[in-house]
């Protein structure tokens, strides 16, 4: 089993998680040293990004597709079996789940430039 994060590495996690961007970042970064990461600390990352985009979400307006499974449901049940998930589906869902926040800002950025020019 990989050794876990040292107690200052989960502090400089919770202290990006408080940007959107620096969220996204931490994502990118534990996908990219999965091996480090404990099983508590990829749940922990993927329920934060699931809440996330959920709100996101919420602020565009914008509905999950009821065509096809909900990702965050995906998601929460990969964040809720990660101690018995590879390091290729952990790495994947990670990624994922920052691609679809950097998506979700890209609209919201439009949404708000959109707004911007409708003004008095």
């Amino acid at each position: 089993m990989p050794a876990p994060l040292s107690f200052e590495a989960e502090r400089s996690i919770i202290r990006e998680m408080t940007t959107i961007s620096g969220f996204r970042s931490q994502l990118f970064r534990a996908a990219n040293e999965v091996h480090q990461l404990t099983p508590l600390q990829a749940q922990r990352l993927l329920e934060g990004a699931v809440a996330l985009i959920r709100c996101m979400r919420e602020q565009t307006g914008m509905e999950p597709n009821t065509e096809a499974p909900d990702i965050t449901v995906r998601l929460l049940e990969i964040a809720g079996s990660a101690p018995d998930r590879s390091e290729r589906e952990i790495r994947h869902a990670l990624l994922e789940s920052a691609d679809i926040i950097r998506l979700l800002t890209m609209i919201l950025d439009s949404l708000d430039e959109m707004e911007a020019s409708d003004g008095p």
